[in-house]
C-alpha cells in the first residue's frame, strides 16, 4: 500500500507505446487544448516554446482544460517569479496542466510534487512531463495520495518553502472543503493557491461545487483573479456533455488564482487537528497542534 507515500515513476513506460493503455488511463473524449491554441501564440516565448515540445510528443492522451487556461497558468507563474520555489499540482489526470507547469521549472527555478490518488495517473503525467523535459525531471515527485495526506506528510514535516497549490483533484464538494481546508495547517507557508474548474457544474451525484467550497473556507469574502475560459450560454459546452452530464455555467471563469495574503481561512476550528481530514485508515494517532 503507497497511500499516503512518494512512489517511483512507472520505469517500464520508457519502452511502451500504447502508454495510456499499459497504465490504464482513460482516454474519453480526446480533447486537446493544442487544437485551440493559435491565438495565443506570440505572446509568452515561455508557452510557446511548451507548445512546441508538446506539439512534437507523440503520445496519446486527453486534456481537460482550455488552451486560455494554461496560458493564463504561465502568465501566472511568471507574475509570481521569485515568491515561490515548490508548485504543488493536485490532481493530474494525464498531464495537461503537468506540462505547461514542468515547462516553467527551469526558468521560474520551483520544484513541482505531483499528487493524485491514482498512481496510474501520477505514472502516466510524469512519463508526458518527463518524454518533453527530461533535464527537469529531477525536481519532480510523485505523490500517491489527496491533499490532506500530502499535507500531513510532507508540507508539515518540510516547513522552509513558499508554495503555490495547483487544486485540479476531486470537485466534489466535501472533498474540495477537506481538501482546502488541511491547508491551514500550513497556512505560514502557502503563497497562494490555483483552483480549476470553479464553473464546472453536473449530476447531484457529482456534487461539482469547487467555487462554493471556497468561500465555504475562505469565507463570502473572497480575493481572486479570474482565468482560464469563460463560455457564452450558447455555446454546446454550457450543456451537460455525454460522458458525466458535466457542464460549465455560463459567464463564469474556468479557474482563480487566490493570493493568500489577500484572503484569511474561516474554516477549519483551530481546535481541529489535521488528521481530521485524513481517510480513516491514514490519520495519525497523535494529533497535531494548529
Amino acid at each position: 500500500m503507497t497511500f499516503g507515500t512518494f512512489i517511483e515513476p512507472y520505469e517500464q513506460a520508457h519502452e511502451v507505446d500504447a502508454l495510456a493503455a499499459g497504465l490504464s488511463a482513460s482516454i474519453a473524449s480526446g480533447y486537446r487544448a493544442v487544437g485551440q491554441i493559435g491565438a495565443l501564440l506570440g505572446q509568452s516565448r515561455i508557452f510557446d516554446r511548451i507548445v512546441a515540445k508538446l506539439q512534437a510528443l507523440g503520445l496519446d492522451y486527453e486534456d481537460q482544460c482550455s488552451a486560455q487556461y494554461y496560458f493564463d497558468l504561465v502568465r501566472t507563474l511568471r507574475d509570481f517569479n521569485g515568491e515561490f520555489d515548490r508548485v504543488v499540482e493536485v490532481g493530474v489526470f494525464m498531464g495537461g496542466s503537468s506540462t505547461f507547469l514542468a515547462g516553467c521549472i527551469e526558468p521560474f527555478d520551483f520544484d513541482l510534487d505531483m499528487v493524485d490518488i491514482d498512481p496510474n495517473f501520477l505514472r502516466f503525467a510524469y512519463e508526458r512531463v518527463r518524454r518533453m523535459y527530461p533535464e527537469a525531471a529531477k525536481r519532480i515527485r510523485l505523490f500517491h495520495g489527496d491533499l490532506p495526506s500530502y499535507v500531513r506528510h510532507v508540507m508539515l514535516g518540510e516547513p522552509d518553502h513558499r508554495t503555490i497549490v495547483h487544486h485540479d483533484g476531486s470537485h466534489e464538494f466535501n472533498q474540495v472543503v477537506k481538501d482546502m481546508s488541511s491547508l491551514y495547517y500550513v497556512r505560514e507557508q502557502l503563497f497562494a493557491i490555483i483552483a480549476q474548474d470553479t464553473h464546472l457544474r453536473g449530476t447531484i451525484q457529482n456534487m461539482n461545487f469547487v467555487d462554493l467550497a471556497l468561500y465555504a473556507v475562505f469565507g463570502t469574502d473572497l480575493k481572486y483573479a479570474s482565468i482560464g475560459a469563460a463560455y457564452d450560454r450558447f455555446d454546446s459546452l454550457t450543456q451537460p456533455n455525454a460522458f458525466q452530464g458535466n457542464y460549465f455555467l455560463p459567464g463564469v471563469a474556468e479557474g482563480v488564482v487566490l493570493p493568500m495574503a489577500a484572503n484569511h481561512f474561516q474554516y477549519p476550528h483551530p481546535e481541529l487537528s489535521i488528521d481530521d481530514f485524513l481517510p480513516p485508515a491514514h490519520a495519525c494517532e497523535v494529533s497535531l497542534a494548529a
